[in-house]
């Protein structure tokens, strides 16, 4: 079987939030921390996606970085460096702002994992398409990429994945794809 690597997406500029989503602490532990540990156990590595500019971040340089690559934006330029970083392993990719994410989710994810396929993913939780931000992409999706890059539309993971060969899942706990892209009191169900 081919090889399974982590990718957390951090190279975000978190605007929405106001704050660095990656560093918000949930119960004790930042959502980066609670997501290298979720992701640890079911894959061969974990990385941390992250922009150059926070190469000297010292909370993400504790963990294996990959540097989005130049000529992209937005998780897109992640995914993309970690297929040039190991084309031939899968990646798991999560963004770093799933704050209910869990192991019955990746666990659901793996043993649906469709080599034959471009990538192994769920569908959204609001119907709007799939959700590429914790998806299972194969080197098929790399190789395709380097072949044509005009299959990247609009530098967006799930435009991109539209046209492709693709294993769809109905996630068993879908506020598990919950994404972080609220206020932090709603995330940790504080008052404001």
């Amino acid at each position: 079987m081919t090889p399974l690597n982590g990718l957390i997406l951090t190279g975000g500029y978190s605007r929405r939030m106001g704050q660095d989503k990656a560093l918000i602490d949930l119960e004790g532990m930042t959502l980066l921390d609670r997501t290298y540990n979720l992701l640890s156990p079911f894959v061969e590595q974990v990385y941390v996606s992250i922009r150059h500019d926070q190469i000297n971040d010292v909370k993400r340089a504790q963990y294996p970085l990959i540097i989005d690559q130049v000529g992209y934006a937005g998780p897109i330029a992640g995914i993309l460096s970690a297929g040039d970083y190991d084309p031939h392993s899968g990646w798991l990719v999560v963004a770093c702002d799933m704050p209910f994410l869990d192991s019955q989710t990746i666990d659901q994810l793996i043993h649906a994992r469709n080599l034959e396929t471009t990538a192994t993913l769920f569908q959204s939780i609001d119907e709007s398409g799939v959700e590429p931000l914790c998806a299972i992409y194969e080197p098929r999706f790399f190789s395709a990429i380097s072949s044509d890059s005009k299959l990247i539309k609009n530098a967006s993971p799930r435009e991109t994945l539209s046209k492709m060969d693709l294993e769809i899942l109905n996630p068993l706990n879908p506020d598990a794809l919950l994404s972080a892209n609220v206020s932090i009191e709603e995330i940790t169900n504080q008052p404001g």
